[in-house]
């Protein structure tokens, strides 16, 4: 108690100076996860549950590599860039983007327009933060709504109905079954179940040629 006390009030300090938010912002370039960074980080939460957490909330980055167009980017530094800076909003935008669009430097300076904006962003929001005069009710679905945008653009773009039903589908089973991890869970089902999809999809048109 004599060492947690002293330690949550100098998180809560450095949060209250925003000394804090650009460097996290780097060092932590994960919008949602900032958020619950912030929380732990001034709880002093100990590291193990911080590092399970990073693992459970950012897993689904692992997903995105699966068709995220690194294979573009040549020069390694500017590779081991694009693998930190592989963000929701950069794998959403590139997604609705056809294939011939697609360059190492179109890459590259929109992952560095996203961590600009939100660097800066997060630089203007500690001034205006500090402002106001009291919080702001509701301004945190602010990042929900985001997600939602990015979420329903790709389904415009890309007009897989089928695949939006699947989440649908992973996101409820996973709210039901395992509620604490339900973000995780959703997120293997929803793997789970493209796969089934992709092989049905590919064993029809096989047996449609071999009636044939």
């Amino acid at each position: 108690m004599k060492v947690t006390l002293p330690l949550a009030t100098a998180a809560r300090t450095c949060f209250s100076n925003g000394s804090i938010a650009p460097a996290l912002s780097l060092a932590a370039f994960a919008g949602s996860l900032e958020l619950l960074l912030v929380g732990m980080m001034a709880t002093v939460t100990p590291l193990a549950a911080v590092a399970l957490t990073v693992l459970v909330v950012n897993f689904r980055h692992v997903f995105y590599a699966f068709s995220f167009p690194l294979h573009l980017v040549k020069h390694p530094v500017a590779k081991a860039y694009a693998v930190y800076a592989m963000i929701d909003e950069a794998y959403a935008v590139n997604a609705s983007l056809p294939e011939a669009e697609r360059s190492a430097p179109r890459l590259l300076a929109m992952q560095i327009a996203c961590e600009t904006y939100w660097v800066g962003g997060g630089l203007v929001g500690v001034a205006l933060g500090a402002a106001l005069p009291a919080p702001i009710k509701g301004l945190e679905f602010a990042l929900c709504a985001l997600f939602t945008v990015l979420t329903l653009d790709a389904f415009r773009s890309r007009s897989e109905l089928p695949s939006v039903l699947l989440a649908g589908a992973g996101a409820a089973l996973a709210l039901v079954l395992t509620p604490g991890l339900a973000l995780f869970t959703a997120l293997l089902m929803f793997v789970g179940l493209l796969l089934v999809r992709h092989t049905l999809t590919t064993r029809r048109p096989a047996q449609e040629s071999t009636d044939a």
